[in-house]
């Protein structure tokens, strides 16, 4: 999949391009993560916050506008190669890396405030690892947050084969949709590294407005957060 989104280098940054579909979620997301990091960590200000498939750098910017210490990881180069550039535009430090979870948790146990993990499960494979290596990382009391498309005949074809194929919003072939992850399954591999889900709502899409609402309709795409048990809870 990180062949797929190496074509991707001149759209990252581009809000009328390929991956537009990412800069109309962002505020979105950015604002329900990080009023939800106010409500139960004291904010992001000064926190470590790991971005994974941070891909351009758009919702690492995000973070980092607020004062979150940002480190962003993608598999794709070309990925990276464009966050960091225009992170340097913007006059952001942030630490961008090539990388996958499982080596960076190698080094980084119990190292990050929060983690970000958005548009991203719906990738991966071994699912279970993934979020093992990724939860390692977390402090006790740090907060996870999540983003995704639900498995759900309605998801599928809305979210995949209309999104991608009918109204171009996402460029085709970005989503197996046997790949996509239900709540339940989600909530179940969370609780089993730790980190209890307290909340997740749905993202609705009005085709009108061309834009996204938080909903209680998790069918299509939900978001939510987590907490990693404290040592002794």
């Amino acid at each position: 999949m990180e062949e797929h989104f190496d074509t991707f280098k001149k759209d990252w940054w581009n809000p009328e391009g390929r991956l537009k579909s990412l800069h109309t979620i962002n505020p979105l997301r950015f604002g329900y993560f990080s009023a939800k990091a106010e409500a139960f960590t004291g904010g992001l200000s000064d926190k470590r916050l790991l971005d994974i498939g941070c891909g351009g750098g758009i919702l690492s910017e995000s973070f980092a506008g607020v004062g979150a210490v940002v480190t962003g990881i993608d598999l794709a180069l070309t990925a990276i190669e464009a966050a960091t550039e225009h992170a340097e535009e913007s006059g952001l430090v942030i630490e961008y890396k090539v990388a996958t979870v499982a080596d960076l948790a190698k080094d980084r146990p119990e190292y990050y405030d929060a983690i970000a993990c958005s548009e991203v499960v719906e990738h991966v494979d071994d699912l279970d690892g993934f979020l093992r290596d990724a939860l390692s990382m977390l402090k006790p009391g740090g907060i996870f947050f999540f983003s995704t498309i639900n498995k759900t005949l309605r998801a599928k074809f809305l979210a995949v084969f209309v999104a991608e194929d009918i109204l171009g919003m996402i460029p085709p072939g970005t989503h197996d949709s046997s790949r996509l992850v239900r709540p339940s399954e989600l909530v179940r591999i969370l609780r089993d590294n730790s980190v209890e889900t307290e909340e997740i709502k749905g993202m609705s899409f009005n085709p009108l407005s061309f834009g996204f609402r938080i909903s209680k309709d998790t069918s299509i795409n939900y978001l939510g957060y987590a907490l990693k048990s404290k040592r002794g809870d």
